[in-house]
C-alpha cells in the first residue's frame, strides 16, 4: 500500500535541494507514511476489543462500583444513626419506647 505525494511537493523541494535531494527526501516522506499507514491497518479484532474495554466500563466494572457504593451507604448511614443517637439525649428514649423496654 503505497503513498504517493502530490508533484506540488516535490515541485516545492525540487525548488529548493535540487533535483536529486528532493527525489530522496520525497521517497523518504512516501516510505515513511506508507509505513505509517500498513502499521495503522495491520491492528487485529483482539487489539480493537482490548482498546476498547481499556476506555469504556463493563458490566463487571460498573457492578464493582455498585458493590462498593452500597457498602459505603451503608456505612454513612449507620454512622449518621449513631451520631444522632449519641447528640440527642432523647432518642434514645424513644429508641426505648420504640422497642418496648421502657414505659
Amino acid at each position: 500500500m503505497g503513498v504517493t505525494l502530490p508533484i506540488e511537493i516535490y515541485e516545492a523541494f525540487e525548488k529548493t535541494l535540487g533535483k536529486e535531494d528532493a527525489k530522496a527526501v520525497v521517497k523518504g516522506l512516501e516510505a515513511t507514511i506508507s509505513d505509517n499507514a500498513e502499521y495503522k491497518w495491520k491492528t487485529t479484532k483482539e487489539e480493537l476489543l482490548n482498546d476498547l474495554e481499556k476506555r469504556f466500563a463493563t458490566k463487571a466494572d460498573l457492578q464493582l462500583v455498585e458493590t462498593r457504593l452500597e457498602s459505603k451507604m451503608r456505612l454513612h448511614f449507620f454512622i449518621i444513626l449513631f451520631v444522632i443517637i449519641l447528640t440527642n439525649p432523647r432518642a434514645l428514649d424513644l429508641i426505648a419506647k420504640l422497642l418496648g423496654l421502657a414505659k
